[in-house]
This record gives structure tokens, C-alpha cells and sequence, in this order.
């Protein structure tokens, strides 16, 4: 749809799925997921025109059913398209008993809220939802 991008996750070769988020050792390798963004992409975007996000800076991200995400830094890159956003998964934990990975990142899982279902063999693909992105603090 246009004004948004195909949200795309994957793993960090240092956690587990979301397992070891919570693991105060590795959270100092790789303590919150970022969302990656194509640079070309983002300096051409009329709503920041103005004002242009920047590389670290904290934004929201909202899905194609209204689901907002947490705020998650940025990560302004050449090494994605520019059709799509990517976030590292298992992020974005809100169990406050998770001492070190409560609140780190966005939850790219709650992101998802479509998905298709293959008819031959039944696995499901989840690269099927979008989002758009949003200054942290702007009223939507």
C-alpha cells in the first residue's frame, strides 16, 4: 500500500529466537532490536521533509490493522530495499519479571497480524503485513 513498506524479520546470530533476550551477558552484545530502512527511501519520504529522521533515532512503527508498535531505533542503511523494513525478532517483551529484555525494541510479532497459509503443505508465511512509520511522540 502506498505510504508503507512489507515488514520483513529475522534472527541476530547472538540470541536464540527470543530466549535469551533476558540474558544480561548477551544483552550487552545486542541489547534492543532497530528497524532498517532503505536511506534513498527515507530522504525522499514528504512527511519528513521537514524535519528528517535520523540514523539512532527512536520511532513508531503502526501495521495495515492499526497495531503500534513500541518506540525502536532507526537504522538508516543501503543494505535493504526499499519496499521493505526489517527488524531483528524476539524483541519487545513486556513481562516485567524479564529484568533485562522488559520494554528493549519492538515486537515485530504483534506487528503480524495477517498471514497466509500455504495449501499443500500448511506453513505459514507471515511476510504479508505492512507498516508505516512515525515520528516517537506524533498523535496518529
Amino acid at each position: 500500500p502506498p505510504g508503507m513498506f512489507r515488514l520483513l524479520s529475522g534472527r541476530a546470530p547472538v540470541h536464540t529466537f527470543g530466549r535469551t533476550t533476558n540474558n544480561r551477558f548477551l544483552s550487552q552484545v545486542y541489547d534492543e532490536n532497530e528497524v532498517w530502512i532503505n536511506a534513498d527511501v527515507l530522504a525522499a519520504m514528504p512527511e519528513f521533509a521537514d524535519l528528517p529522521l535520523e540514523d539512532g533515532e527512536r520511532v513508531v512503527l503502526e501495521n495495515q490493522d492499526g497495531v503500534r508498535s513500541d518506540p525502536v531505533k532507526l537504522k538508516v542503511t543501503q543494505r535493504i530495499r526499499g519496499d521493505c523494513v526489517y527488524m531483528v525478532h524476539g524483541y519487545g517483551h513486556t513481562a516485567k519479571g524479564l529484568k533485562f529484555a522488559h520494554k528493549r525494541g519492538a515486537s515485530d510479532s504483534q506487528l503480524m497480524t495477517r498471514y497466509k497459509v500455504d495449501p499443500i503443505m500448511g506453513g505459514t508465511g507471515m511476510n504479508v503485513n505492512f507498516v508505516r512509520i512515525e515520528r516517537v511522540g506524533r498523535a496518529s
